[in-house]
């Protein structure tokens, strides 16, 4: 019988110790790979730097609400800023000469608990008309090298009631190219949602991203501006950014602010929407910004903004690594220790088990030792078991690690369409492994020294 044979045999004797043990460290490894995984993915989620823009405008207040807001869709609003903002930074503005692309965006109602985006045919690569291809340098990326497009179907027009939806939207609804829907007041259904009016058809879906825009229904502008209270709202808005007093704002009645409503916008035979406001009345959420190419331009452009009265321009990059570095980086270290601390647990396990298991077995050691087991053959034998027990614990702890991450992957991408890369196994994880196989061996050497220094006449006495 070889030594590996001797040990497993060893090991089924004692089966129930060996289990409990192994399990102890299959689940101090799962833990220590999961807050690995953990730290690992919520960088790339939290703390990524690699957006397709590189400035984002939007009301002052929070630069972490603004871009949870805009870029993951969770988190409310801070606020709006005047769509003259945008035009400053489009073709002809005077921010433009800093500005490569600029992509507006307005959020405000739901369908389903799912978000409803207000933007322009700029975001999927076509010009304000929904026909004309950008030229590709200018076309907007929300990742370097990544632009939406439409896998089913074609864009919506930019003047009509109609819908692109995000990949995920159709299974997470229903909603298939020809359906119509109909917007929610606020961005959470509720128990008695107040629906809109209007109706919007579908009209393409998106190809997967593995952002947040696979849940998300994006509408052309004009139509977002036509719903009720929107423009209403927005001039109230531009009322008090005018200086007008708030008490002076008084609430239409419900008759009164339904015949205001229907002077908001028009509808012309073809569905073309026609917006009855002032362009100064009209608000946007946000403003994506691609500066030109460089570090300086960029900051130029937020300089600018930040330093007048409308709005602040934020570098999400920078926003979203700080809100790493302060809260998640912490947090996901002092898992690490508790992990740790559950795996030392488990070593300790491993020594005391195979400890006891060789004071109980002394006599079984010197009948090896009798028929002519060598003292270092007995010392393989035991630090081998503890070995094995170690790396396999370890190895399904890191297969069970991994299957948390699906779980929580799964999630991730139901809340706010990320998700993470859980099949990636980080060299870190496999010199992890070993460690632990290694510190068992370790651990393991006790009991064996103890073996080691068997007498064997006195323990076949004994026996």
């Amino acid at each position: 019988m070889n030594l590996f044979q001797l040990v497993i045999k060893q090991m089924r004797q004692r089966a129930l110790s060996t289990w409990l043990t192994l399990l102890s460290v299959m689940l101090g490894v799962a833990l220590a790979v999961v807050i690995m995984l953990i730290q690992r993915e919520s960088a790339k989620l939290f703390g990524q730097t690699d957006y397709g823009f590189d400035v984002l405008v939007g009301a002052k207040g929070s630069p972490l609400q603004l871009v949870l807001n805009t870029v993951y869709q969770i988190d409310r609003s801070p606020g709006n800023i005047p769509y003259s903002l945008y035009k400053d930074l489009s073709a002809g503005g005077k921010f433009f000469p800093l500005a490569r692309t600029a992509i507006p965006i307005a959020v405000g109602d739901n369908y389903k608990s799912h978000r409803i985006v207000g933007t322009s045919p700029r975001l999927f690569g076509f010009d304000e008309d929904g026909v004309t291809r950008i030229a590709p340098d200018r076309a907007f990326e929300y990742r370097p090298g990544r632009k939406y497009q439409i896998a089913e179907g074609k864009l919506f027009h930019p003047k009509r009631f109609e819908a692109v939806i995000g990949a995920e939207i159709s299974k997470l609804t229903g909603l298939k190219i020809g359906d119509k829907f109909r917007a929610s007041h606020g961005l959470a259904e509720t128990a008695s949602p107040d629906e809109h009016n209007e109706e919007w058809k579908v009209t393409g879906i998106l190809a997967p991203t593995q952002t947040a825009a696979d849940r998300v229904l994006y509408i052309p502008l004009p139509s977002f501006y036509a719903m009720s209270g929107h423009g209403e709202a927005m001039t109230a808005q531009s009322a008090i950014r005018q200086g007008a007093d708030i008490n002076t704002l008084s609430k239409p009645t419900t008759a009164a602010a339904e015949e205001e409503h229907e002077h908001t916008y028009e509808v012309n035979a073809d569905g073309d929407i026609t917006i009855n406001l002032p362009e100064k009345d009209l608000a946007l959420s946000a403003v994506l910004v691609k500066t030109r190419g460089s570090a300086h331009a960029a900051f130029q452009l937020m300089y600018a903004i930040n330093n007048g009265n409308t709005a602040a321009a934020v570098n999400p990059a920078s926003v979203m690594r700080e809100f790493f570095d302060t809260f998640l980086k912490p947090t996901t270290a002092a898992w690490g220790a508790v992990a740790y601390l559950v795996n030392l647990v488990a070593i300790v396990a491993i020594l005391v088990s195979i400890y006891n298991s060789v004071s109980a077995r002394m006599r079984e050691v010197a009948i090896l030792r009798a028929l002519g087991a060598t003292r270092r053959r007995i010392l393989s034998i035991i630090c081998l078991e503890a070995g094995l027990i170690g790396l396999v614990g370890a190895l399904l702890g890191l297969a069970i690690g991994h299957g948390l991450g699906f779980v929580a992957s799964g999630y991730l991408e139901r809340s706010i369409g990320e998700t993470l890369r859980w099949w990636i196994i980080s060299p870190m994880e496999w010199w992890y492994v070993g460690g632990v196989a290694l510190v068992a061996v370790l651990a393991g050497l006790v009991p064996a020294l103890k073996a080691y220094r068997t007498s064997v006449a006195e323990n076949l006495v004994a026996g």
